[in-house]
């Protein structure tokens, strides 16, 4: 994901010969990098304190990218990957600087991705490619349009994932790379299957072996081949199924260590399968379990590998084995189809499980107990009297114990009744005024504006005052349906926000003639925000398109909304000309407005020129 630099500068401030030394330790530390990433690491730093030393900022920010990637790939150390990006994000900032944005803002998608932090990946991907308009290095943009691709596909977005890799495809086609336009052809028909396009996948796949007949072989061939594989095996021709099979173990045995023939193994056992070879499909799973353990493999191959067994354990007349592997199968669907969305589910109910596991122990250990003390007493009837007083206070203590977790439980259900009670009662307070004003003030509203329009109609009535009258009960109207809108309980979530923003500004925007782009990255629609955190963004929100209609003399404003981990980021871009001076000062107290609204939701919003005017708006969804 890191790469060599490609573009060397004859002079940027420095001396041919001082770049060539800097760009001789990154090539050295490239080439022991697999091998031995600290060394590496050291080759690297040696070239970042040269480029310091020279003021060459192409080095130091080569440098940049370098250390990120051989921290976070080789050795996980994101606190100081953290450190690194933080860093060089702020040096960047700098307007002589600002071609090396894509740079860095890419370094840090990459270092979100072995995260796994997935949503904050593709905010920077996409803030990498918006900056790609400083520099004219556009090495990295299939890249990043192929990472994208891969990560909407990970959330089932398919449709922005085939938007993106189709735009990898043709820029590894520009630039007749091979590998990447067989990659690509790869995930685009992984991702037309998710979306059902069998046809669509299947001309893609077409597309891909035609390119694999190339004598040259590709590390990509390994995926096209196991999904024509699959793909004939999902309509039994058998043949043709065996052939790519067939093919895909050859690469990967010529390419990877034996571990990894376990997946194509799998596949080959499902020809056996069908050609009705019972031998050689038991042979072949075998082969499989003794490479790896099945349980480790990818969830489909998983899939596969316990239905055949089960299948042929069943007709071989081993039940016990035909049970256990029908039981992992169902386990591995499981997996697959529920995935993240049932984690806590599961959780709680394996905690219900321990709880329940728990008292049964404890209620065993309590008879046993009271049996162990009763024996004693018949046994030892010479102390019969001492038995029976440790009986007693043995009992006497746990029953104390147990009404004290009994009030305990009683105090924690009180409380909790109480506190679902008065939440309850708010939401329905918030609903009944919600309804009131819609229906009581709404239909007087109605009739005004009825009655304006019939008096606008009239000669005699189509006077300043009506027109006033007109004006005002249409823009109480509006401010009535908003605050309905944030008081309804229903609207309590992160898409009835997006949505509302989105149609006020669509309709706004379009009768002051405004084009409007508007583009949305959120995790989790259905997430729950309060009504302040609602009315405050959206009324900060409204204000910022009102100062663009009013001020800006724009023709097209940008919208974007996405979400961050647990925080909701809103940027809000004109190509109009922009604010002169402060903005507090020159355009009007709406923006005070803006922050105190922003700021009491603990958010922050700023605001910059950059060919128009950038609000940015940044606040936590949860208070």
């Amino acid at each position: 994901m890191a790469c060599r630099e490609s573009n060397r500068p004859a002079s940027s401030g420095i001396s041919v010969a001082d770049s060539a030394r800097v760009f001789r330790l990154f090539d050295r530390a490239y080439e022991v990098q697999n091998a031995n990433p600290d060394s590496a690491y050291e080759l690297i730093q040696q070239a970042g304190a040269l480029s310091r030393q020279y003021g060459f900022d192409q080095g130091l920010f080569n440098y940049y990218n370098q250390a990120m990637y051989n921290r976070a790939a080789y050795r996980g150390d994101f606190a100081l990957v953290k450190r690194l990006g933080d860093t060089a994000l702020s040096l960047v900032q700098d307007p002589a600087r600002q071609r090396f944005r894509m740079l860095m803002n890419f370094s840090r998608a990459i270092e979100y991705q072995f995260q796994e932090q997935n949503d904050s990946a593709i905010v920077y991907y996409l803030r990498a490619l918006d900056n790609q308009v400083f520099t004219r290095d556009t090495s990295r943009v299939s890249m990043i349009q192929n990472n994208l691709a891969i990560l909407f596909h990970f959330q089932q977005r398919d449709d922005l994932a085939v938007t993106y890799q189709q735009k990898a495809l043709q820029n590894a086609i520009s630039r007749n790379d091979t590998a990447r336009i067989i990659g690509s052809y790869v995930n685009l028909y992984g991702f037309e299957i998710a979306r059902a396009d069998t046809a669509t996948a299947f001309m893609y796949l077409k597309n891909g072996l035609a390119l694999a007949a190339d004598p040259k072989t590709w590390r990509d061939e390994t995926e096209l081949f196991k999904n024509a594989g699959e793909y004939y095996v999902a309509r039994d021709r058998v043949d043709s199924a065996r052939y790519y099979f067939t093919r895909y173990y050859d690469l990967t045995r010529s390419l990877y260590p034996p571990v990894y023939l376990a997946q194509p193994l799998i596949g080959l056992a499902q020809t056996d399968w069908l050609a009705g070879n019972i031998a050689a499909t038991a042979a072949r799973l075998a082969t499989v379990a003794r490479l790896t353990n099945p349980d480790s493999l990818p969830l489909l191959d998983r899939q596969n590998f316990y239905r055949l067994q089960h299948q042929l354990l069943k007709k071989t007349g081993q039940w016990e084995g035909a049970l256990l592997a029908l039981e992992r199968y169902n386990r591995a669907i499981a997996a697959f189809q529920n995935g993240e969305k049932n984690r806590k589910l599961v959780q709680y109910d394996e905690r219900v499980k321990q709880l329940t596991h728990e008292k049964q122990l404890a209620d065993q250990q309590y008879a046993l107990d009271r049996k162990n003390s009763l024996i004693v007493g018949l046994a030892v009837v010479c102390v019969l009297l001492v038995g029976l007083a440790v009986v007693l206070m043995l009992y006497w203590r746990k029953r104390k114990m147990l009404e004290s977790e009994k009030l305990a439980k009683l105090e924690l259900e009180t409380e909790w009744a109480q506190l679902k009670s008065r939440m309850e009662a708010q939401q329905e307070e918030r609903g009944r005024i919600s309804q009131e004003l819609h229906d009581e003030l709404g239909t007087a509203l109605t009739s005004i504006s009825l009655a304006s329009e019939l008096l606008k109609q009239r000669a005699e009535g189509n006077s300043a005052e009506v027109q006033i009258i007109a004006r005002a009960s249409s823009e109480m109207t509006t401010r009535m349906n908003e605050i309905v809108w944030s008081l309804n309980v229903n609207n309590d979530n992160l898409q009835s926000l997006v949505a509302y923003i989105r149609k006020f500004c669509a309709d706004f925007l379009g009768e002051a003639g405004i084009q409007m782009i508007f583009s949305e990255t959120i995790a989790n629609p259905r997430q729950e925000l309060k009504g302040i955190i609602r009315r405050n963004v959206y009324q900060s929100v409204k204000e910022a398109i009102h100062n663009v209609v009013k001020h800006a003399e724009a023709s097209q404003v940008e919208l974007a909304i996405a979400t961050v981990e647990n925080e909701l980021h809103i940027l809000i871009r004109d190509n109009g000309k922009g604010m002169t001076g402060g903005p507090v000062e020159s355009w009007s107290n709406g923006l005070r407005n803006m922050r105190r609204n922003i700021e009491t939701i603990k958010g922050q919003i700023n605001w910059s020129v950059n060919n128009g005017t950038q609000v940015r708006i940044q606040t936590p969804m949860t208070p």
